[in-house]
This record gives C-alpha cells, structure tokens and sequence, in this order.
C-alpha cells in the first residue's frame, strides 16, 4: 500500500499490554468493516453517502491488547487530537478508514457515525493512545481556529 502519510505507521500505546506499530500493510490485511455516513462541518458544507472501508477500532484496541482500566482513547495526527469514550470506540461504525467510495486514502482516518461532530474525524492518523482519564482533546479548537470561528 503506498501512502504519502509522513509516518508509515500507527502506534497504539497507553494503557495496553501489548504496544504495537502497525503499518499501512498491516491495517489493509486487517480491514474488516465498512460505513455509509453523510459528514456535516461546522462550515455549514455536507458530503452525503460517503462509504468508508478500514478497520474497526475495536479490532486495533483487541490486537494492541487494551486493558480493562482504559475508559478513553486519543486518537491523534500531529497537534490535532480527539478523544472518545470506550464505547464511543468500539462501536462497529468507528473505523480508521483506509478507503473512501472505493479509492484509497493517503492516509488513515477516524470515521465514526453520522451523528458525530465533525471534528472527531481525524485525517492522517499516526497515534491512538488509550488512558484512563481523558486527555485533553486539540481537535475542536484547531478545527474552530482554521474556519475562523
């Protein structure tokens, strides 16, 4: 699979017993769910019927061994950071999508629901870190500081 992304790789860290660094192969073999959203931003533009390809959340937070003691999961591309709730990331329709409507993506991203706020979805993901308290999450600010709001 080639990407563009800057680093090659994801990490899962935190609150895990097994910390791993999965590539860009790696998460395309373990592709294993898929969602239809529509994606409204703050903006005030929507994208109706995306159909995202990836890997469930779950499915990383199972292979990375995720501690029963872990309640939140950051998932982060640089500065930008979201967090969720461990529910939130299990939901079947959490992925790190590696395809949207049949094309790949030069990067991971976190998809999630359409009811989501728009800033939870995350472009170029390089880290998911699982804690046991929230970390404090840079999406929403970033997001709001680059449409001016």
């Amino acid at each position: 699979m080639k990407s563009r992304h800057p680093r090659p790789y994801v990490t899962i860290a935190g609150e895990v017993d097994m910390p791993r660094r999965v590539d860009l192969r790696e998460l395309d073999a373990l592709s294993n769910g898929g969602v239809t959203i529509d994606f409204h931003c703050h903006e005030g533009w929507s994208r109706m019927g995306q159909t995202y390809h990836g890997v469930a959340l779950a499915t990383l937070l199972r292979l990375a061994s995720a501690r029963a003691a872990a309640r939140y999961v950051t998932v982060a591309s640089g500065d930008y950071s979201v967090v969720l709730t461990r529910e939130q990331a299990e939901d079947h329709r959490v992925l790190l999508a590696l395809e949207l409507d049949g094309r790949l993506l030069a990067a991971p991203r976190l998809v999630g629901p359409s009811d989501w706020d728009c800033f939870l979805s995350v472009k170029d993901v390089d880290r998911i870190e699982l804690t046991r308290i929230a970390q404090q999450a840079t999406g929403p600010s970033i997001a709001l500081s680059r449409i001016a709001r």
